[in-house]
Formats: structure tokens, C-alpha cells, sequence
């Protein structure tokens, strides 16, 4: 396991100013620094330091602890320490398919309960990808989320939107770098990957909710294929 130091203050976490229970903030906060690995595989974090970081007590960073402990993202190497665990290629796998069939069961969901202006809106974020689609990779995943977001809010089910976040373990550098990828070497790929989201649509519109389904289980694991080539490691 290797040894670094918690985020330092040049580097902070984001403060905590939102109007939500300080430990789900807390929690919210930790597991997107570790998606995005500013607190990285191996290093060590304390209650203490963390806590200074998001400006709350020791109380709430403990809870979000603990429960990122139960989903596996840290781990405690001694008895006043934990340290974000180093996934391998195969658990990351197996992580990543777990997110792949939760979020097409929400697509199935959505394909029941679409309604034209539903329609409409996923259209005009997808004529917006299209259109950005050779932009910075940042502002491509950005619209990319919000037709995520829109597809999970038609489905109205939080409990599974909250258990494909959890099972999600990527975080943003390398589907930055999987989003350059498809706009350089594997062009195919981000073709295929827009008319996924068109095919997704017609899905949802013709209340199709195994073909709805059936779309976003393709897509996605073309998907995992590339997050994890991106690093050399085996899909």
C-alpha cells in the first residue's frame, strides 16, 4: 500500500455549503474526490484532516467513512488510518457491470413511463451532443450527463439511481481520456456511441422497454471495453 498525504489545503475539497444533511455531504464529497482521484489508491486518510478540509466535525466525515468502508472504496490498514483501496482490471469489471445493468434497468423503466415532451428533451440534448462532439472532452461529457440524468429522472426511481452510483467507479480523468479517444483513434466508436443515443429514444418513444433495455446494456459495455484499455488494462 502506498503512502501519500491527505488533499492539503493548496488542493482543497469542495466546502460544504449545500443545504444537505453534513454526513450525506461529507459522504457526497469523499467518494467524488475518489472518483476523480484527487485522494488517490493508497493514500492514507484521517478523520481529522478531512474533516479540517470540508470544514465540519470529525462526527460527519466518520459516518461518510464508515459507509464508503461498507462499499469497498476505502479500507483500514491499522486501526486510526484508512486508505482508498487500488481496484484491479477484473474488479472494476465486475464493478462496472454491476452500474451497466442497473442503469438499463432504468432505461427499461423510462421506456414505460415517457411522454412526448420527455421525447422532445432527450432529442434536443442529443442534437446538442452531436453538434459538440469534436469539442473539449469536458463539455462532451458534460451534455452526455445531462442526457444520463434526464433518461434516470423519466424512470423516477431513486433507489436504483442511487445504487448505479454507487457501483460507478470511474471517475472523470479517464472517461475524459476515453472521450479523446473516440474523437481521435476510435472515431467508429463515438459514432456508434451517438447513435445509441438516438436508438434510445426511439426505444423510449415506442415504449419499447426491451429494446430500451437491450440498447443500453450494447452501449455501455462498448463503453467499459475503452475505460479500461484506457489504462492498459484488460477489458
Amino acid at each position: 500500500m502506498v503512502k501519500s498525504q491527505a488533499p492539503t489545503a493548496a488542493d482543497p475539497l469542495e466546502p460544504l455549503d449545500h443545504p444537505v444533511p453534513l454526513a450525506e455531504r461529507a459522504y457526497l464529497a469523499l467518494r467524488e474526490a475518489i472518483a476523480t482521484r484527487r485522494v488517490r489508491p493508497g493514500e492514507r486518510l484521517t478523520e481529522r484532516s478531512l474533516a479540517m478540509l470540508l470544514g465540519v466535525s470529525p462526527t460527519p466525515v466518520r459516518e461518510a467513512l464508515r459507509r464508503l468502508e461498507q462499499e469497498g472504496l476505502v479500507e483500514r490498514p491499522g486501526p486510526r488510518t484508512l486508505a482508498v483501496v487500488e481496484h484491479s482490471a477484473e474488479a472494476l469489471h465486475e464493478l462496472q457491470y454491476a452500474e451497466i445493468m442497473l442503469r438499463a434497468t432504468l432505461a427499461r423503466i423510462a421506456a414505460a413511463k415517457a411522454t412526448q415532451l420527455d421525447i422532445a428533451r432527450l432529442t434536443g440534448i442529443v442534437d446538442e451532443l452531436e453538434a459538440s462532439a469534436e469539442n473539449d472532452a469536458d463539455a462532451v461529457l458534460a451534455i452526455a450527463g445531462r442526457f444520463d440524468e434526464a433518461v434516470a429522472a423519466i424512470a423516477d426511481n431513486p433507489a436504483i439511481v442511487a445504487l448505479y452510483r454507487t457501483a460507478g467507479v470511474f471517475g472523470q480523468e479517464r472517461r475524459v481520456r476515453s472521450v479523446q479517444r473516440m474523437q481521435t483513434a476510435r472515431r467508429d466508436l463515438g459514432l456508434r456511441h451517438l447513435a445509441a443515443h438516438r436508438a434510445l429514444i426511439e426505444a423510449l418513444g415506442a415504449h419499447d422497454e426491451d429494446r430500451a433495455e437491450r440498447v443500453v446494456r450494447d452501449h455501455l459495455g462498448s463503453t467499459l471495453a475503452l475505460l479500461l484499455s484506457d489504462l492498459g488494462e484488460r477489458a
